[in-house]
């Protein structure tokens, strides 16, 4: 028989869950429902699951009302002949599962991660926050992957003529303001301002950073932009990324560490036969 999912059998298995690992001595039961007892723990967990006011006489009046009558129709429910509870408790225990992994990581993660663990990991890792910049221009010169050679042709003798005005002495913002093809860097001279090292095209990154010195200018440089005339404003440098800007970071890394570490501690301690 098909099972209809029910809100009602979800939140009577939370507040079951809630209840997991409680005291060994039988709570007192203050009401009954059918034949099982409900204690006020298993109340103040659905209080608690369902955000009641426990200072609101009305408000809880209303929700123990709701829980026992709730639990009343799922008695009745599960006592239909017709109906097939088998896999509504596959389902639940499903449920189960994923709540106890989800509650226990959370709890767990809450001090798995401390700050001093989180700077140690940033100054034995400042490598991977750190990052080789230059500061740079450029003259474009844009080709079309829909261009023919004799367009491209053309282009590169476009490149080639900016080139030659920079390298005889014409200033080389003012060659940008006149030919560049792009429009932004242009208006600035032709500065893009400080790039990080692979954040470009490989064969403008490696212009910039293992080829051209301080006030140099690369030839025409071909990348899936067009041709680049380069000029090296200020030798690369590198830069580290504080602490604040990447802790989030390093705490996501150390969060992921801790519950791998821990998810394989907790599968060791019981064992499995198939």
């Amino acid at each position: 028989m098909k099972i209809r999912k029910h809100n009602k059998f979800l939140t009577l298995f939370l507040v079951n869950a809630a209840l997991i690992g409680g005291c060994s001595d039988k709570p007192k039961s203050v009401a009954t429902v059918g034949d099982q007892g409900v204690t006020q723990q298993e109340l103040n967990a659905y209080y608690e699951l369902k955000r009641i006011d426990k200072d609101n006489s009305e408000l809880v009046t209303k929700a123990k009302k709701h829980y026992l009558e709730s639990l009343a129709v799922s008695q009745a429910i599960e006592s239909l002949p017709e109906f097939d509870t088998s896999k509504l408790a596959v389902e639940l225990n499903e449920i189960k599962k994923d709540l106890l992994l989800s509650r226990y990581l959370n709890q767990f993660l809450e001090t798995a991660v401390t700050d001093v663990e989180m700077r140690n990991y940033y100054a034995q890792n400042s490598d991977k926050y750190q990052s080789k910049q230059a500061k740079v221009s450029h003259i474009l010169i844009r080709v079309a992957q829909t261009d023919d050679q004799a367009t491209r042709q053309a282009k590169y003798s476009k490149a080639q003529e900016a080139y030659s005005k920079v390298i005889t002495g014409q200033a080389f913002a003012d060659v940008a303001l006149a030919i560049s093809e792009d429009k932004v860097s242009a208006k600035n001279g032709g500065q893009l301002g400080w790039i990080k090292e692979g954040a470009v095209a490989p064969t403008f990154s490696d212009a910039v950073f293992n080829q051209l010195k301080e006030k140099q200018i690369s030839q025409p440089i071909l990348t899936s932009f067009g041709y680049h005339i380069i000029k090296l404003e200020h030798t690369p440098k590198t830069v580290s990324q504080p602490y604040e800007h990447v802790k989030g970071n390093i705490k996501r890394t150390l969060r992921k560490a801790a519950k791998d570490t821990e998810l394989a501690r907790l599968k060791s301690t019981v064992s499995v036969t198939l």
